[in-house]
């Protein structure tokens, strides 16, 4: 089908008065003209052995230097994927991160090869070379080339540093002997060593050392390490949070029927005025690999420390405030949102991109969030800041947000409504 173009004005009066056989005709032309195709469903790993190790690993909080904390803490299924908090808590529960837990949805895609919403893990897998913050995995002969022979992917590699950071899953030092490592390798040693000696959390009647075995037939147990643990979570991750069966995910498999009118306007904003479609591209609507820079208000435990997103890890101005664009699958379920949790619902987020330069100017936390924080918190309100992160988004890859999209009202609820109901996907919303 060749793709068929209309100016904004035409766009937006044909969305609001076309009958429905017109609108998935139109919608079908942008579809194409934006190369958006439907989520491709990962196989089932061969290794069954494998996926069932990573999932007694997922929920282990023996992983961790105070055994408080697992994965499944902060990526909890029975709250998408997420711990719905605003800002994730430390391991002790007595401070907060300076962002939040990010969905687990289809995070095992091929097309995920960068990790955390700054990016700081990546992985290249036509060269096998990974980018971490531990030089030690780092380039095309790394020295700890017996973990990374293990790792085959981002979303592996990510798995073994909340094991190390003292905030997340670690603890402080003097509190356990895993956080008393002097480095990375030496604690993810001692993990292992940990972890030889116990009993899955999930089912005592098993041994991890047989399981490990189980999943790596050729490794013997005195060959075992972190990155095997990495690769067996991710192994599970990527069977076990798969989503493709949303309204809009079947629409785009063919099913005009899939959206309902009101789904199909709020799209068609999506891919025109509202200009969403710029950064949130691809079959989950946010590729995972593009980075962007929004004007998002900063904020956090107090005093702040400003978080810089890339700009911090790659040490340069110019990607100041830039943190990953986010999948929108199952949006509904993965509140609050921005890399911060700054907005409580959907509809905040519409009047952020509405109106980028008012909401970053008049952003306040109130009483009640600040009650529900187990710190002290603080907005960098300061006009110089304020002045950065607005540059910031003025990069060029979203142009629009120098000005307001001045969205009708009717078109900001379309486009919530597309987001809240054609995105989420029944096999989640429990």
């Amino acid at each position: 089908m060749k793709p068929v173009f209309f100016s904004v004005l035409v766009l937006l009066s044909l969305i609001n008065k076309a009958s429905a056989d017109e609108l998935d005709h139109i919608l079908r032309n942008r579809i194409e003209f934006y190369n958006i195709r439907p989520i491709e469903k990962n196989p089932p790993n061969p290794n069954r052995d494998l996926v069932t190790l990573g999932k007694f690993l997922f929920s282990e909080k023996n992983l961790s230097g105070n055994r408080r904390m697992s994965c499944q803490t902060c990526h909890n299924p029975a709250t998408g994927t997420t711990d719905r908090l605003p800002l994730s808590q430390s391991e002790n529960g007595k401070s907060i991160l300076a962002r939040n837990a990010p969905s687990l949805f289809n995070v095992g895609l091929k097309t995920r090869t960068s990790m955390f919403w700054d990016g700081r893990v990546k992985y290249d897998p036509k060269t096998n070379v990974f980018t971490t913050p531990e030089e030690a995995l780092n380039g095309p002969n790394p020295k700890a080339r017996e973990i990374t022979e293990s790792l085959k992917s981002a979303l592996s590699a990510q798995a073994i540093f909340p094991l190390v950071a003292h905030n997340e899953m670690l603890g402080e030092v003097g509190e356990n002997e895993i956080a008393n490592a002097g480095n990375n390798l030496e604690a993810w040693d001692r993990i292992i060593e940990r972890i030889k000696k116990e009993s899955p959390t999930m089912d005592p009647t098993e041994n991890y050392v047989k399981l490990f075995l189980k999943a790596y037939p050729e490794t013997s147990e005195d060959k075992l390490n972190i990155g095997h643990v990495g690769e067996a979570i991710a192994a599970f991750q990527r069977e076990e949070f798969q989503s493709n069966d949303s309204p809009f995910q079947r629409y785009l498999r063919g099913n005009n029927k899939a959206m309902t009118v009101a789904q199909k306007r709020g799209f068609a904003v999506f891919m025109g005025r509202g200009h969403c479609i710029n950064c949130h591209q691809g079959s989950e609507l946010g590729k995972g690999e593009l980075f962007a820079s929004v004007a998002t208000p900063e904020w956090g435990a107090a005093p702040l420390v400003l978080d810089r997103g890339q700009g911090d890890v790659l040490k340069d101005i110019k990607r100041n405030f830039f943190y990953r664009v986010p999948s929108l699958v199952n949006i509904k379920l993965t509140a609050p949102y921005m890399h911060n949790g700054t907005y409580q619902n959907l509809s905040q987020v519409i009047e952020h991109y509405d109106n980028v330069s008012g909401m970053l100017v008049s952003f306040k936390i109130s009483q009640e969030r600040q009650d529900q924080m187990p710190v002290k918190v603080a907005v960098a309100n300061q006009q110089a800041i304020l002045d950065d992160i607005w540059l910031a988004s003025q990069s060029g890859l979203f142009p629009e947000l120098k000005n307001r999209l001045r969205l009708l009202e009717r078109e900001k609820r379309y486009l919530e409504i597309f987001m809240e109901e054609a995105l989420t996907d029944p096999k989640w919303d429990k």
